[in-house]
């Protein structure tokens, strides 16, 4: 073919309608190529996928010395980019910008993108401000009025780049420069996203509920559901995520989603504690993919219905589907939270024997994990030497934490060194070997350990706590005397503590960090942040409903303990849900089994 336009139409043809086979033949009995040809090639080549060749093709040009245009770097930055090769990416943006070549808004809205990938605001902000400088972007915010112009699209990608730096007041100044009536469906779930991802959940509700309002109200898109459904999850807001899931019911718009969306439902049910309706969820899928049965398998295994999971990856296998190394993740999960040893182990062994998955570090976490909350730290011991690959922090998390169940003080200070040793210290570990020393009674050790804390710079997060209630979501921290009906819940606390212990509860004054007398240790175990929560549910919610509450920490063992004895006598069944599974309290006993 002599015809150079004609070819280079012919290829943009083809690789717009994803046939690059036939681009590749058009290119390759070209007589003669210009930059046109190599671009279309090269743009084609990332549009597509194939990103490999996208690359390779622009090394030949490098070679070649064909001339680089602003379209051949803005390719190459954007496949860097979709690739997850942030880095990459910016190093080929100051190739361009020494090649003497101008970059163009497409240019910028990839660089963004891969400064957002790699959490890098300060490569960030530099664009940002050469974007202005090159008058990329406007300082006047006109977008035009359609909603669709390039410098939209520029703010939208400023906003993603800023929330996923967790710069929140710079992503929200921008997103509140640009009006309106002129933000698109983009604009909004960015914002939404950054907040349920990296902020607050609570500004991501609260922007939803202002996108879907009157006027200028926008339709969300299935990527917009799937962010305020997981602010939902975050939050335990079972009452809201039960308003998205009618919303998406009435718009029949995201039956072409239906795997996406549902799988978040599935996800959002079961980290707000109503696993029963996730599976309702799940069993009403028309189809499923492999995120759908590993979403199923994590919801039973938080929960600590660990038969249930074993049930749904038979059911998977069954159905086509051959486990890979996150379903034997979850699965293991699911056996190590339900003190499913043996099973957990048979499935362990088989993992590589008849699946050819190979165990990484996760995995053997989990396993340590099963083995130590078993009281089998011998073995677990034993398996952590036996390792193909140096032990992960998460695996010395795991036995410390074991540790504090079985009173091994020593084989905790040998994991807190270890993570010591790997800078992977954190509130959490030294919290654990605290109450270790504190049920040691060794008070020097736990004020060492504080000492330690204060010289590396490393503070205690503050148990809290959060309860819907039928007046709203009520948060509390420990000793909090800040609500407004403080005196009611301190007063039912007494009455609740005094009534259990006639039943048989001790306080565990062990869970009590202070070298203190008994009676200062049992008031301050009163003023734990789930104690003040369950008494304002209590207070608040009408009889026969389950009360919900969130910690952020693990659950103490002390309220464990009392939460036990406290459903035996109240008419409500007792979620919590803290850092680690859900705890189900009804009738005197927990669903843990003692496995947390």
């Amino acid at each position: 073919m002599k015809d150079a336009f004609v070819c280079n139409a012919l290829i943009d043809t083809y690789a717009k309608c994803g046939s690059m086979k036939d681009a590749v033949n058009v290119f390759n009995v070209m007589e003669f190529k210009d930059v046109v040809s190599w671009n279309a090639m090269v743009t084609g080549y990332t549009q597509s996928g194939k990103f490999g060749a996208a690359f390779e093709l622009f090394k030949n040009m490098r070679k070649e010395n064909i001339p680089l245009d602003v379209i051949t770097w803005s390719a190459v930055i954007a496949g860097y980019a979709q690739r997850g090769y942030g880095q990459e990416a910016l190093d080929t943006f100051q190739q361009m910008i020494l090649y003497g070549s101008e970059p163009n808004s497409v240019t910028i809205i990839s660089l963004l993108s891969a400064c957002a990938s790699l959490g890098a605001l300060s490569q960030g902000m530099e664009t940002h401000a050469y974007s202005l400088k090159k008058c990329l972007l406007s300082l006047d915010n006109d977008f035009g009025g359609d909603g669709d112009g390039e410098d939209l699209v520029v703010h939208n990608a400023l906003i993603d780049m800023y929330s996923k730096c967790r710069s929140f007041k710079a992503a929200r100044t921008i997103f509140n420069s640009i009006p309106r009536r002129e933000r698109n469906v983009v604009t909004w779930t960015v914002m939404i996203g950054g907040y349920a991802q990296y902020g607050d959940s609570n500004d991501a509700l609260k922007l939803f509920s202002e996108m879907i309002s009157k006027p200028y109200a926008v339709a969300p898109n299935a990527y917009t559901i799937s962010c305020i459904l997981m602010a939902c999850a975050h939050l335990s807001s079972l009452r809201m995520g039960k308003q998205i899931h009618a919303y998406v019911t009435r718009h029949h718009e995201y039956e072409s989603s239906v795997y996406f969306v549902a799988n978040c439902l599935i996800d959002m049910y079961s980290k707000c504690g109503d696993v029963d309706t996730a599976r309702n969820v799940f069993d009403s899928m028309p189809k499923r993919n492999e995120v759908s049965w590993t979403s199923m398998m994590s919801g039973y295994g938080m929960h600590g219905r660990g038969k249930e999971a074993l049930d749904i990856f038979d059911k998977m296998q069954k159905a086509g589907f051959v486990p890979d190394d996150i379903s034997f993740l979850v699965l293991l999960y699911a056996c190590s939270h339900s003190g499913m040893v043996d099973q957990g182990l048979d499935y362990f062994d088989i993992m590589r024997s008849d699946y050819g998955v190979i165990a990484s570090a996760q995995h053997y976490a989990c396993v340590i994990d099963l083995l130590a909350r078993s009281g089998r730290l011998d073995k677990a011991w034993k398996t952590i030497q036996e390792m193909p690959m140096e032990p992960s922090a998460a695996i010395w998390v795991a036995l410390l934490s074991a540790c504090r169940v079985h009173s091994n003080v020593e084989l905790a200070e040998y994991a807190l060194n270890k993570l010591v040793s790997m800078k992977a210290e954190n509130d959490g570990s030294y919290t654990l070997i605290s109450n270790i020393y504190a049920t040691a009674r060794r008070w020097k050790d736990v004020a060492r350990i504080r000492q330690l804390m204060k010289k590396s710079g490393i503070k205690k997060r503050p148990g809290c706590s959060w309860v819907q209630g039928k007046k709203g979501t009520a948060s509390f921290f420990v000793g909090d005397r800040s609500h407004p009906l403080s005196p009611e819940i301190y007063s039912l606390l007494e009455r609740l503590i005094g009534r259990i212990k006639v039943m048989g509860y001790v306080p565990e004054t062990n869970f009590a960090l202070h070298d203190v007398d008994d009676e200062e240790k049992n008031n301050l175990l009163t003023e734990h942040s789930e104690k003040l929560a369950l008494a304002y549910g209590l207070l608040t919610t009408s009889p026969g409903c389950p009360i919900r509450i969130t910690k952020n920490l693990r659950v103490c063992g002390d309220c464990h303990s009392a939460f036990i004895y406290i459903s035996k006598i109240v008419d409500h069944e007792i979620i919590v849900r803290d850092s680690s599974r859900f705890h189900h309290f009804k009738n005197g006993s927990c669903s843990c089994g003692g496995y947390w």
